[in-house]
């Protein structure tokens, strides 16, 4: 008991001293005098070095913690003192109790705390039955956190059971990559939970296109992060990545000029879907083009035209034309011109244009409410016009065609029934004798 007793003091003594201790000292750096006659490359080097130099220094310092914690057992101790100095395979009693105690603490943490923490949570937010940020992000993340957690494990485990300076700086390097590794892990989890839960909620109110947009910025978004990840990484192995990024800037100039017109297509459908002058479905008419859209990408938008024709047009080109999109009418107009014969008389023509007023908004299909027209505007060449107004209810043309057809007849009874007669164009020829 008296052992577990130390050994529990040596513990959270060790632990608070490592927590309390700062990892932001003031680093070395080479002046101006030493700087002269270096390289770039021998600069970058020599500040690697530093770094590693000072990653020893402080493995130094924690085992010079748990030095002065030994020395305060000795006061209280000394037999237990001297157990805890004895050394196995080169590596004191002392130095194995707090690895061990750091490997349990970090098993414990990751296999039941954090595995029960984000189970509730996971199970509490999807009892709403939303395919929502928050459950995306919570049953990917807790991987990537467990590996943090293994990570700072064996950083310390470095500095109790490692002597070596040059295996303390390797080692150290490899954890730095796998660190930066899963953070970077965990910002395209961050981004796939983000916009995978916009993207879904945008396919269920039928936004494809912006749906698919957001899958593109996502994959741009993951794209940038592993390249960040490789540059740690890479940094971390001692390769100065200064001039890597230097030449990607130089390789983006290049590869911008060369793909101008794709980046143009691009920016235009993101025009095209941040403003929505239309979408996939719907009936457009441009100066080069009428028809239905079929697709809209990241270069180009198809229209299916009614010859059954589809027309391409790069995105560049849609974002700037003037767009007439008829599926933004509510209702459709029909406009239509009826001549009568010039033996209509005065009487019969004022009382034929209300009955046509009041019959047409009956008729299946028309929309009274947007109001009929039905006027003697016209003294024609060949007869006697009377202009007719009235908009169909829905805007699709087989509705809107059927409709026309029963206002047409409807108009023939009406024309029928009041003794009036439609005219056709004639030339009427006098001989004088």
């Amino acid at each position: 008991m008296k052992m577990l007793k130390y050994i529990l003091i040596a513990s959270i003594f060790t632990m608070t001293s490592l927590v309390g201790y700062s990892a932001s000292e003031a680093t070395t750096t080479p002046t101006a005098t030493e700087q002269k006659g270096l390289t770039e490359e021998e600069l970058y080097q020599k500040q690697q070095a530093e770094l590693d130099k000072q990653m020893v220094e402080k493995v130094d310092e924690i085992r010079g913690r748990l030095k002065k914690f030994v020395r305060e057992v000795r006061k209280v101790s000394p037999a237990t003192a001297d157990l805890l100095l004895k050394e196995y395979f080169g590596i004191k009693v002392i130095q194995y109790l707090i690895s061990l105690f750091i490997l349990g603490t970090v098993f414990s943490i990751t296999k039941y705390v954090i595995n029960f923490i984000f189970g509730r949570l996971l199970s509490l937010f999807e009892k709403t039955g939303k395919y929502s940020f928050a459950t995306l992000f919570i049953s990917k993340i807790r991987n990537p956190i467990s590996v943090v957690a293994w990570v700072v494990a064996f950083y310390y485990m470095i500095a109790f059971l490692i002597k070596d300076p040059v295996a303390i700086a390797m080692l150290a390097r490899l954890l730095g990559i796998i660190f930066w590794g899963s953070a970077c892990w965990g910002a395209m989890i961050v981004s796939d939970s983000l916009f995978g839960s916009l993207e879904a909620k945008l396919r269920k109110k039928s936004s494809g296109a912006t749906a698919s947009l957001l899958a593109f910025i996502n994959r741009v978004v993951k794209i940038a992060i592993i390249i960040i990840a490789i540059l740690s990484a890479l940094a971390h192995c001692g390769i100065n990545v200064n001039t890597i990024i230097a030449s990607l800037g130089i390789g983006g100039m290049a590869l911008a000029f060369a793909s101008q017109d794709t980046i143009a297509n691009f920016f235009g459908s993101v025009s095209i879907i941040l403003d929505r002058p239309f979408i996939v479905g719907d009936w457009i008419k441009t100066p080069s083009v009428e028809g239905n859209v079929e697709a809209i990408g990241f270069r180009s938008t198809r229209v299916r035209t009614f010859n059954k024709t589809v027309v391409t047009i790069p995105n560049s080109i849609m974002a700037k034309e003037t767009i007439e999109n008829f599926s933004k009418m509510p209702v459709r107009k029909v406009s239509q011109t009826l001549g009568f014969t010039y033996d209509s008389t005065p009487e019969q023509l004022d009382a034929v244009l209300p009955v046509f007023r009041e019959r047409i908004g009956k008729i299946e299909g028309v929309s009274a409410k947007e109001g009929i027209v039905a006027e003697f505007v016209e003294f024609g060449a060949s007869s006697l016009d009377v202009q007719i107004v009235y908009y169909t209810r829905q805007i699709d043309y087989a509705f809107f065609i059927a409709t026309k057809r029963r206002v047409n007849l409807e108009i023939m009874r009406i024309a029928q029934e009041n003794g009036l007669s439609f005219a056709f164009p004639s030339v009427s020829v006098y001989t004088e004798k």
